[in-house]
């Protein structure tokens, strides 16, 4: 049975977050459109004719990014370090890496649709319009089946 690559793009998300590493710029709690695009890899099912439908792969997607939208991207050693205060809300969304860059949102991203489907994944995440990262998880997993 053949492979197949189904994808889904155009899915956004707003999150705020800060980079140690970066520039000091970057070090500010600063906000960001991310946009993003997922791609899965599979056999195509002789049953349905599809690798998966696409209405479920955006449904786990979409339930995975809203836990990031409009909140404040944290890195998990820097909880108990972290006040925010206001007359606004400010959720967090605590990542277990060491920082809260685009790199690891893409990874935990890529990660958690693979827990899910259990397919290799592809993830291509926009920090604006220009800058993206690429992250593939679960291609080592498949090939040793």
């Amino acid at each position: 049975m053949p492979r197949a690559v189904v994808g889904i793009s155009g899915l956004t998300f707003d999150v705020s977050h800060y980079t140690k590493g970066a520039s000091s710029k970057c070090m500010n709690i600063h906000g960001h459109t991310f946009k993003l695009s997922v791609e899965v890899e599979g056999f195509i099912n002789e049953d349905t004719g599809m690798v998966i439908d696409f209405i479920i792969l955006k449904k786990i997607v979409r339930e995975i990014i809203n836990e990031y939208d409009h909140k404040v991207i944290v890195p998990k050693k820097d909880v108990g370090k972290i006040s925010i205060k206001g007359p606004f809300n400010a959720e967090m969304k605590v990542i277990d890496y060491p920082e809260a860059t685009t790199e690891y949102i893409a990874l935990d991203i890529a990660k958690r649709i693979y827990e899910k489907l259990k397919m290799p994944v592809r993830v291509k995440l926009y920090e604006g319009e220009n800058n993206y990262v690429i992250i593939t998880w679960g291609f080592e997993q498949s090939e040793q089946k």
